[in-house]
């Protein structure tokens, strides 16, 4: 392991010591801070305020003794092939990532850390089935620019040239089109468990309850006869919405993309600047993605899978956030790809005359829905007309979606040639085309029930590689043409 006695070590910035004392002190920083209690300020008063709090004082102060020790126990450092990074203060453990097997990089510049001229690098391979990047690191400024020109990807080409960036109104068509109450709900609530009482007692301060009664208040008297719940459950949804717009449009402005030689640079976010720097080889495959909407008028949004990017739950893989269909076939073309494929070997796509196999969910959920709502209004006739409305908001997303199986009907189909895999279908409200490498494809699985085995029908399930493989579903396909799709991949293993 320590075959570098000469190297030149190197420590990552001391901000480094926050994040290694943020998992312990916040426990403490808040009792600390509801306990302090000198206004106007005094030198006895804080005083007073030290002596009853001298016990967390102290255990605060030893946490952060000790995170800078373990700071200083770890270092990273490069030569002309690999960069090695250790860490780890009684049990010592390294880390080497060699320059040629690194296929994608972050650089991190969020607004704290730019204060203190500081920069956050992941780096990134194809080993294994990571989420998160194999190597995290927090260095000065200058510290990266000593390692950028040992690294290619991070270096890129000589002539890179901004080859596409994406109109402000563009990302804010994106954030709206892709913004959705659910995650802002699943942020809030993480933060809610996390710190419940500091998050009780910021509503409370915010007077966030008496702000949602105001606003039920002032809705009540525009939307004459819808229940006061339901306009208060409307506004916690608007609320939630906007809070995941907002983050979106932070999180993607300014978007760009650069293409040079190998090598991909994507250059995106306001307040925390994101830097992605990707290999050419390390994308799997290349995802179109719609919405009923953005199908309606010919946009497309051209995301990617590849290690390192969007592996995140809070990042969407987003090469070209909004762009009109027809633009997008010139962007294909600078990864190789067509928008169709010219020589298919086998062809298939959904007949309409098992048009039950795609909607029958959203119809028996919109029927059970009816029925539990006359159940319910037969039950309970004093709450007629909650039931009612609550029954017509849920039916609204349901329509949608039996609109979307609908669409989909028309829109799914898979062809397969001698390189690649192209799928056409939807999953939820999106509809995806995605272009995959057939060397990508883990597995294909071919399912049946009863009845569908009666028409020669089956479900076709695709696995694609990545650092977390992923399974795509096309319902109703002839069970002859997916066996054929099986046995020419199969052929082409054996093959190799």
């Amino acid at each position: 392991m320590y075959t570098h006695p000469n190297a030149v070590r190197y420590h990552e910035h001391p901000i480094k010591i926050l994040r290694y004392s943020a998992k312990n002190v916040w426990l403490l920083i808040f009792p600390l801070l509801r306990s302090l209690r000198f206004y106007p300020f005094s030198i006895q008063n804080l005083i007073d305020w030290g002596k009853d709090a001298w016990f967390d004082l102290l255990i605060a102060a030893l946490i952060i003794c000790f995170s800078t020790f373990r700071w200083y126990c770890c270092s990273y450092f490069f030569d002309e092939d690999s960069i090695y990074a250790q860490s780890g203060i009684f049990l010592k453990q390294e880390i080497e990532i060699p320059f040629s097997k690194i296929m994608a990089s972050v650089e991190e510049h969020p607004l704290y850390l730019r204060s203190f001229h500081a920069v956050r690098l992941k780096i990134s391979t194809v080993s294994g089935n990571l989420p998160e990047s194999n190597m995290s690191l927090i260095l000065y400024d200058h510290d990266l620019r000593r390692l950028r020109p040992h690294i290619a990807i991070l270096y890129g080409n000589d002539g890179e040239t901004t080859a596409y960036r994406t109109p402000a109104w563009r990302v804010f068509l994106f954030s709206a089109l892709f913004s959705s109450s659910s995650s802002s709900a699943i942020y809030v609530a993480i933060l809610f468990f996390q710190g419940e009482q500091v998050v009780l007692e910021l509503l409370e301060e915010f007077q966030a309850r008496e702000l949602l009664e105001d606003a039920t208040e002032r809705a009540s008297a525009i939307f004459v006869g819808v229940p006061r719940i339901g306009l208060t459950v409307g506004i916690v949804i608007l609320v939630l919405w906007l809070l995941s717009f907002f983050r979106n449009m932070l999180r993607y402005a300014n978007f760009r993309i650069c293409f040079g030689g190998s090598f991909y640079s994507i250059h995106i976010g306001l307040l925390n600047r994101r830097h992605f720097h990707l290999r050419e080889t390390a994308i799997v495959f290349l995802d179109l993605r719609q919405n009923l909407i953005m199908k309606l008028f010919g946009m497309v949004s051209l995301h990617i899978r590849c290690p390192g990017y969007g592996s995140r739950q809070d990042t969407l893989p987003v090469l070209i956030p909004l762009v009109s269909k027809r633009s997008s076939w010139e962007i294909l073309e600078k990864f190789h790809v067509s928008p169709k494929l010219e020589a298919p070997i086998v062809q298939e796509k959904s007949k309409l005359r098992f048009f039950w196999s795609f909607v029958w969910l959203p119809v028996i959920s919109i029927l059970v829905t009816f029925v539990v709502q006359m159940i319910a209004t037969w039950l309970f006739p004093a709450f007629r007309v909650e039931i009612h409305f609550f029954g017509f908001m849920y039916l609204l997303p349901l329509s949608w979606f039996l609109l979307v199986r609908v669409v989909s009907i028309f829109h799914q189909s898979i062809a397969m040639d001698q390189e690649k895999v192209q799928m056409h279908f939807s999953r939820g409200f999106i509809f995806h085309t995605i272009t995959v490498s057939r060397e990508n494809i883990v597995r294909m699985d071919i399912r049946q029930t009863p009845l569908q085995k009666h028409y020669g029908l089956c479900r076709l399930y695709l696995v694609c590689n990545g650092p977390r493989q992923q399974r795509f579903k096309l319902i109703a396909l002839s069970e002859k043409q997916a066996r054929q799709m099986m046995q020419e991949l199969e052929a082409a293993t054996s093959g190799c």
